[in-house]
């Protein structure tokens, strides 16, 4: 699988990430946590394809990379303290790590499109 095709597959899994998180900031409180944890999951692995393709990537490319990168990063820094907070911080939290998820899916898109 060559860089853009590895690109292309992160931005899917960004896009799935995002939704996971607004499902989970739509939830129930009680149901709340496995969906964070979940995300959290696939954030981790996102952070890994993101930081590998900032090392192979155009300067560009590498920039939104790395912004992808520093938002999920703070995304699962969010997501470890929402699993200790009380439900109505988790909700607030959860909708702050929506935004996150959304903020990668803008870098990645970036990344992704070719240089003009």
């Amino acid at each position: 699988m060559d860089l853009n095709d590895q690109l292309e597959k992160a931005l899917a899994q960004a896009r799935q990430l995002q939704k996971q998180m607004f499902d989970a900031a739509n939830q129930a409180s009680g149901d709340m946590k496995p969906q964070l944890e979940a995300s959290l999951r696939k954030a981790q692995e996102l952070q890994n394809t993101f930081s590998r393709h900032a090392t192979e990537s155009s300067a560009m490319a590498a920039e939104q990379a790395q912004a992808a990168s520093q938002h999920l990063k703070d995304m699962i820094s969010m997501g470890s303290d929402a699993m200790r907070q009380s439900a109505e911080q988790t909700r607030a939290t959860a909708q702050k790590m929506a935004e996150h998820a959304q903020a990668v899916v803008d870098a990645a898109s970036k990344a992704a499109k070719p240089p003009n």
